[in-house]
């Protein structure tokens, strides 16, 4: 299925891919959406996520600490979602339709993440002490 994503959720999704490829995984994960989120700097998402004191390179942080890093791929490697980050999109869809939206914006996808519940993202967020009320 063919997602529409605003422009802030689309550069997320592109700085996720970066950063995958940056660390040398050869896939976009859910802490790969949540780093996304936080360094696009504007959306919903990321504002939420300053407003707790998280920071990108908190999440980063997290990542090399709980996944690693790899020698750098180049951009010419495709990178795919993982089934996770896969019902993350999904999720967040979901939401923005029930929402009245079209578009993917980024605080659907961190509503999606929130909802996949068992990710190494939601992982980040209770070892960041994330309050998933705010």
């Amino acid at each position: 299925m063919m997602y529409k994503f605003t422009n802030r959720a689309e550069k997320a999704i592109e700085i996720a891919s970066e950063i995958a490829l940056e660390l040398g995984h050869n896939y976009i994960g859910t802490e790969h959406i949540f780093y996304g989120l936080a360094k696009e700097g504007t959306g919903v998402a990321s504002k939420v996520l300053e407003n707790q004191n998280i920071t990108d390179e908190d999440i980063l942080n997290e990542i090399e600490l709980l996944i690693g890093t790899g020698d750098p791929l180049t951009e010419s490697e495709s990178l795919g979602f993982t089934p996770r980050s896969k019902r993350v999109i999904e999720n967040a869809f979901i939401e923005a339709r029930k929402l009245g939206s079209e578009f993917i914006g980024t605080e659907h996808l961190l509503i999606g993440i929130m909802r996949e519940g068992d990710s190494v993202a939601v992982r980040i967020m209770m070892d960041l002490n994330i309050d998933p009320r705010i």
